[in-house]
């Protein structure tokens, strides 16, 4: 732990040094012969005749909501009975005091309400307002989908809302409307349909629109199959292009390697006497025939290639034609000849599902690879069909067998094994591993977990990867899923089941697959390798993982829905003046018509840092609140959420904030500097847990002020101090 604690300190100021100069960025929301591979095109064109329905038909998937979903439906609604359904609904609905809070804070005049919710209940249960706004099939299957997967009445409430407002803006209830309540409340209700209304996404992006035609190729396959090779040397080979990736790892790692020259473009020979750089974290596949990949660098291949991500940029060249980012800071308005989107399957996160939509529908670029898993096959396809795009498939498989093994470990951490990964899913348990295999092994285990900064998680991988490094056992979280090259024989999963924020709940199928998947990558473990294992710690939770590994992925449902400062500056200003952000959101949950393809974000997990913004913004603008409650706050580590919310207290009251005064008054500055004393002496920490969970707040924080200092510099100028901080003296601790 005190390695960790020790490289933590580093990372915090190393996070802080800025090599080269930075630029401001708003943030909006071939594989080798030997490897088969299967290839189908289809061109998605708008004059082209569709199937009957636009609304992907496959088995509901378990989709997070607002409350949390049912896994399978509660009720059973036909479309054809959707108006009746809501009929027998709209009189509770329109009686629950909090729809009249909720309408109240939308502008809505109190003296209107009970009039206007008389009306819509007798034309609701007339069935007139449902044959009136002539839904499609595809938006009531989206209706009927949401009403039966949503636990009580909460879907019926928010789609009865959505409705009152689009029935209130069309032409039939403004009829009806006019006679029993007043104009402005008719108008009010108008601009905020029309301002919320998120029904046709892919019209949110103009210039791309009228641009070129765009190919889309997508590469997908589970992990350990070699799927982005193709992508990555049509890369290498454009004029003007562009990697977008989920972390900054991989960025990086891109980064680096174009500007090296060791990604072999497309269209040129591979040299087979050339070696391979196997410590890659790219899934290049296969190799045999000559490196995708090269260990050393070429300069022939050598590509000026900038960066960009949400705590570092890297400037190598203002006239370079490539760039490597992270996903949400990708650039939307230029051209690009290719880009890459990887692991698009996160385009239904609900939490940045966002980012990878927008680069979806909004990336001018003649030729998109996206890379990932099957699973987003069927919902990108019906995406494009709207986009007037063309359309590719490229499947891949597995390089490298993966079985389950017969047995567990039955409890007994005796059995670890060199090459090893046991997977926990909290820092306190994945300690509590790593000191009872030290304990009764004598291996020494690196760790790797998502609140350490990559720096250190990178370290660590290397570590367990080195042969001689003495580091022969990995314990880890899920964090071993992506972006990290490991040389794992065997994941062991310690548990089955992970909190996700509101409860404990079973792995989803894709997690475990993306876990599993990590054993046995090819090429690491030598030709005679049989491939990678899976196994539990405990009997009871093996067969869970053996009927996942089996099953079928299910197909993705919905991607998630981008808004924009525009979006909400649109809402905002249909609204009361001196309303809060939290209520612009309130509006997008329960007034915008959504695509039946799309859907929010994540409200529940949205809300708290909107409220937060909210409660210290004071009167600052919309821009500059979006802009706080954008920034990666960690709100469920309070030591960092306070010293983020003194800095949006400072940044408030006098516009400029000064990061070490921020920390002396956050109590965290002291503290730091105790730490650096323990390691000039070697002395290990008298509460290492304690110091570790400070440093790793510490971290975050300091990340949460670099990212809005690449976005605002005069306000959050303090890099010189930061550089400061990364030319203290770093003294190693012997690891426990």
């Amino acid at each position: 732990m005190s390695r960790i604690m020790n490289r933590l300190q580093s990372s915090i100021c190393l996070q802080c040094h800025r090599n080269v100069p930075s630029f401001s960025v708003q943030r909006i929301f071939s594989r080798s012969a030997s490897v088969k591979t299967h290839q189908h095109t289809i061109t998605a064109r708008s004059s082209h005749p569709r199937p009957p329905s636009q609304f992907p038909s496959y088995p509901p998937k378990r989709v997070v909501t607002n409350p949390a979903p049912l896994a399978s439906p509660r009720l059973s609604i036909a479309v054809e009975d959707v108006a009746d359904y809501l009929g027998n609904e709209v009189a509770s609905w329109s009686r629950d005091p909090r729809l009249f809070s909720r309408l109240n804070r939308f502008g809505i005049s109190t003296q209107d309400m009970r009039p206007l919710l008389s009306a819509f209940v007798s034309e609701v249960r007339g069935g007139n307002v449902i044959s009136a706004l002539q839904y499609s099939h595809d938006e009531l299957s989206r209706i009927v989908y949401d009403l039966s997967h949503s636990p009580g009445n909460h879907a019926a409430n928010r789609y009865l809302t959505k409705i009152l407002f689009e029935w209130a803006a069309h032409p039939s209830g403004r009829a009806i409307l006019a006679e029993r309540v007043s104009a402005s409340t008719l108008s009010i209700m108008a601009q905020l349909f029309e301002a919320a209304d998120l029904s046709r996404p892919w019209a949110h992006f103009p210039q791309t629109r009228a641009s070129r035609r765009r190919k889309i190729i997508m590469h997908v396959g589970p992990t350990n199959s070699g799927k982005t090779h193709n992508a990555l040397r049509a890369l290498a080979a454009a004029e003007r292009g562009v990697y977008a990736g989920p972390l900054r790892l991989l960025a990086h790692e891109i980064w680096e390697r174009l500007n090296k020259g060791q990604i072999v473009p497309l269209g040129v020979d591979t040299d087979a006497e050339a070696e391979v750089d196997s410590d890659t974290n790219i899934d290049v596949g296969d190799q045999s025939t000559g490196p995708i990949v090269r260990k050393d660098g070429n300069e022939k291949y050598a590509r000026p290639c900038n960066m960009i991500t949400g705590e570092e940029q890297k400037i190598v060249s203002d006239a370079s034609g490539l760039l490597s980012c992270t996903v949400e800071m990708l650039p939307m308005s230029r051209e690009y000849d290719v880009a890459i989107v990887d692991e698009i399957q996160l385009i239904a996160d609900t939490e940045r599902g966002s980012a990878w939509t927008s680069a979806v529908l909004g990336l001018d670029a003649a030729e998109i690879h996206l890379c990932g898993e099957e699973t987003a096959v069927p919902l990108i396809q019906a995406m494009i069909r709207d986009t007037d795009d063309d359309f590719i498939v490229r499947r891949y498989e597995r390089l490298s067998p993966l079985r389950v093994a017969d047995s567990s470990l039955g409890g007994d951490l005796s059995l670890v094994e060199k090459g090893d990964c046991v997977v926990a899913f909290s820092r306190k348990q994945i300690f509590s591993i790593k000191k009872k295999i030290e304990q009764q092994t004598n291996m020494r285990c690196a760790v790797a977990y998502g609140r350490l900064p990559p720096e250190i998680r990178s370290e660590q991988a290397a570590l367990f990867n080195r042969p001689d490094s003495g580091y022969d056992v990995l314990v880890g979280s899920d964090a071993v899923g992506m972006g990290l090259n490991l040389k794992i024989k065997r994941i062991i999963f310690e548990a089955v089941r992970k909190f996700d924020g509101m409860q404990y709940a079973p792995l989803s199928i894709s997690q475990t697959k993306q876990i599993a998947g990590r054993a046995g990558r090819y090429g690491k473990h030598g030709s005679g390798s049989s491939g990678g294992i899976v196994t539990t710690l405990e009997e009871a939770d093996l067969p869970f993982i053996s009927k996942a590994l089996a099953a079928p992925m299910e197909p993705l449902r919905f991607a998630i829905v981008p808004t924009t400062v525009e979006t909400y500056s649109r809402v905002t200003q249909a609204l009361p003046v001196g309303v809060s952000t939290a209520v612009a959101l309130e509006v997008h949950e329960y007034v915008s018509k959504m695509h039946p393809l799309y859907r929010l974000h994540n409200i529940d997990a949205a809300m708290p840092k909107v409220e937060f913004v909210d409660a210290v913004a004071g009167d600052l603008t919309l821009p500059a609140r979006l802009m706080l409650e954008n920034a990666p706050t960690p709100m469920r580590d309070e030591v960092a959420v306070d010293l983020v919310r003194r800095m949006m207290v400072v940044y408030r009251r006098h516009m400029r904030v000064t990061l070490i005064e921020v920390l002396k008054r956050g109590g965290l500055w002291d503290r730091f500097k105790n730490v650096l004393e323990e390691m000039k002496s070697a002395r290990p920490p008298s509460t290492p847990s304690q110091t570790l969970s400070m440093l790793e707040s510490l971290h975050k924080a300091v990340v949460v002020y670099l990212w809005l200092s690449y976005r605002t510099a005069v306000a959050f100028p303090d890099q010189d101090e930061a550089i400061e901080l990364g030319r203290r003296r770093r003294t190693q601790w012997i690891g426990a």
